[in-house]
């Protein structure tokens, strides 16, 4: 069956109700930025779970992620900050905050305010990836950044790494992932088979289908592995000659918008050229079924009692799953 031609939406934008009756954010780990986006003396602001923060590389090479806003007059330390020593220095003022958010120094004060600081986010960088640990109290975070599993960075490409701003709730995007009816109604794909293994709070789930590529029709298998909302990945276990990973992480900026991060890798062949090769044709794919999501996305209603068919259950898996992460509403 041919392709259908599909119209562009041109929706204006008009004022409506808030699109989600989810709260907006969980709690856990996510990522804020990729490590060699940030070298050494960077200051950048990093806006993100509805506050304006500040990242910033001291010379020592460790990365700090503080509240942006200076506790003197109020001034953005992302917004013409500098990096003194391990330090982000205020334009406005020259206040120096430290990682912990500590002020260490005031030109000309005779004393530091023992209330002179910022909360400092808990930040850990792996993966080629910067992460800070969210939840509503502010607090340590009171388990580690999860891990890959078997995963030698040594022994994978340079990865390709992409970033979309995105009007939809994280979840909604998650739930696309399992969504099997629109692989094929979007994507042109085979209708794909879902299976679910639950591992305590993470979640497995192995996706067997068929696409048509270059005239051949390709079996491929997915396997997702969920660890909580800011931190998952799925693997390509039977790319031609080699394998493939995709680290996708869904960041909120706000109530209503998310940046979409993916890091692609390819493990590393003997075949000259055939990395990259595989690597191009990987991202190509992945980037045209983006833009085909994107205008569905950006422009669908969230239902909390959609209407569902035989092949939707791994949808309402998905989103029970995602629930856990959700922090209880004070009375």
């Amino acid at each position: 069956m041919s392709a259908l031609r599909r119209a562009p939406c041109y929706e204006e934008a008009m004022a409506t109700a808030r699109r989600y009756d989810l709260p907006p954010y969980t709690r856990g780990w996510f990522q804020v930025g990729w490590s060699r986006a940030l070298a050494i003396g960077d200051v950048t602001p990093v806006n993100h779970f509805g506050e304006r923060l500040v990242m910033f590389r001291g010379d020592d090479g460790q990365v700090g992620v503080l509240d942006a806003t200076c506790p003197h007059l109020g001034a953005n330390l992302a917004c013409g900050g500098v990096v003194r020593e391990s330090c982000v220095v205020c334009p406005y003022h020259n206040w120096a905050f430290d990682r912990a958010g500590v002020c260490t120094d005031i030109p000309h004060a005779l004393k530091i305010p023992p209330n002179a600081r910022v909360h400092a986010w808990p930040v850990v960088e792996r993966y080629g990836m910067i992460f800070v640990y969210r939840d509503r109290a502010r607090g340590a975070p009171p388990y580690a950044l999860p891990e890959i599993e078997d995963f030698d960075e040594a022994r994978w490409s340079r990865p390709s790494t992409h970033t979309w701003r995105v009007a939809i709730h994280s979840q909604d995007i998650m739930e696309n992932s399992v969504d099997s009816a629109h692989f094929a109604a979007v994507h042109g794909h085979k209708l794909p088979i879902n299976t679910f293994t639950a591992e305590g709070k993470e979640l497995r789930i192995s996706q067997q289908t068929e696409v048509r590529r270059l005239g051949l029709n390709i079996r491929t298998k997915l396997e997702f592995h969920m660890i909580e909302p800011g931190f998952h990945y799925l693997r390509f276990r039977d790319t031609p000659g080699t394998q493939a990973m995709v680290f996708s992480s869904i960041t909120p900026v706000d109530e209503e918008r998310v940046d979409h991060r993916l890091t692609i890798w390819v493990m590393k062949t003997r075949i000259p050229g055939w990395t990259w090769l595989l690597q191009r044709f990987l991202v190509s794919q992945m980037m045209a079924t983006y833009v085909e999501d994107m205008q569905i996305w950006q422009n669908k209603a969230y239902l909390s009692r959609p209407v569902l068919c035989s092949y939707d259950g791994a949808i309402m898996k998905l989103r029970n799953w995602y629930a856990q992460f959700y922090e209880a509403t004070s009375s």
